[in-house]
């Protein structure tokens, strides 16, 4: 055999070597990129939807970076919201995601959802707990007729509910934290189990947010509210209102509280408007002259009876006034009586003198 073709030989193994080599390594290099790989579930058009490894649904679109929760497909009836899938950190939960699930009974929440989109975990039927984490600044429209949900507590952090949490019949206990600066209308209407309120202050604003909820039967608006505009109408068994000195208007609020027989507006308080309207058992109202109370504000009340009550510091000064004015005066008379009787002594002396 001749070296020349001994040497091809040589050369066609080495050369299909180094083919097979490299075939392998990327047959290899695919496995392993598809082990990581995002696994489809299921593709719409252009929207590509996957499944994590514990049955939750993602994908990427929204307006915050990472990935969105858009549904689940375990049988779990607690689940936990994962911080993150396949080495992406999960930032929000896209809109209707678990709306209408009848089997879900609890979720929790990371640190790492800045987001839950509208009508998200709305007409869960058997939802009973919810533990939220800090990041979400925002409820608008989640939560809704959820009948089986019992007590909210909203960690510092949430600023602004809306349009949240109607209709959850079996709620009855809310917190509030500090960071909470709005309530929003309807936001806890129709809770018909609401009896406790707990705040801790920052709220500015109180939309109408707690309208026909019948339970409650007391409530003390936080230091801090300057507007209160709608709040508690039609919640039959109010019968108690406990008002900051913070609060500026009444433009509506209590209209229907047919319980509520007390009212004393707070001292800085400047205008109130329909706010107070079939209010058939109030019978007593205190505020003070200063305050601008609108002909609509107490229409239909009855038993109504008014009692103008006066500004503590203006009383105060008041009363300093007119004890100065006595002094002054009482001074001016002691002089004008000394006066006189020196004026009567002087002419007995004169006359006196006139005898001798």
């Amino acid at each position: 055999m001749s070296k020349s073709l001994i040497l091809r030989k040589i050369s066609a193994v080495m050369t299909a070597a180094a083919i097979f080599l490299c075939c392998s390594v990327s047959v290899y290099a695919a496995q392993s990129e598809y082990a990581n790989a995002d696994k489809l579930y299921s593709r719409n058009g252009d929207e590509s939807i996957y499944i994590s490894e514990d049955n939750f649904l993602y994908n990427f679109k929204g307006e915050q970076p990472g990935v969105s929760i858009c549904g689940y497909v375990g049988e779990s009836t607690d689940i936990t919201i994962p911080h993150i899938i396949n080495g992406r950190e999960v930032s929000a939960i896209y809109k209707d995601s678990f709306a209408g699930n009848e089997t879900l009974e609890s979720v929790s929440f990371p640190n790492s959802i800045k987001e839950i989109g509208a009508n998200c975990f709305n007409g869960c039927t058997k939802l009973t707990t919810v533990k939220l984490a800090t990041g979400v600044n925002q409820f608008e429209d989640v939560f809704c007729d959820c009948p089986a949900l019992e007590s909210m507590v909203f960690p510092q952090g949430v600023h602004s509910i809306q349009d949240s949490f109607k209709n959850c019949t079996s709620l009855s206990y809310v917190k509030f934290a500090r960071s909470v600066s709005t309530i929003g209308d309807h936001s806890f209407s129709g809770c018909t189990s609401l009896r406790k309120i707990d705040w801790l202050g920052g709220i500015i604003k109180l939309g109408n947010a707690f309208d026909d909820c019948p339970a409650i039967e007391s409530v003390a608006i936080p230091e801090g509210v300057v507007l209160i505009d709608g709040a508690f109408d039609n919640c039959d068994s109010l019968k108690k209102i406990t008002f900051p000195e913070t609060l500026l208007y009444i433009t509506g609020g209590f209209t229907n509280c047919s319980s509520l027989t007390e009212v004393e507006l707070p001292q800085k308080l400047l205008f109130v408007n329909e706010a107070f309207n079939n209010c058939e058992s109030l019978s007593k109202l205190k505020y003070c002259e200063s305050t601008t109370i609108s002909e609509t504000a107490f229409i239909k009340c009855p038993k109504l009876v008014v009692e103008t009550k006066y500004d503590s510091l203006l009383h105060i000064l008041g009363w300093c006034a007119m004890i100065i004015i006595m002094a002054i005066a009482g001074y001016l008379t002691f002089r004008l009586l000394t006066f006189m009787a020196g004026n009567i002594l002087r002419k007995k002396q004169q006359e006196q003198e006139q005898l001798i």
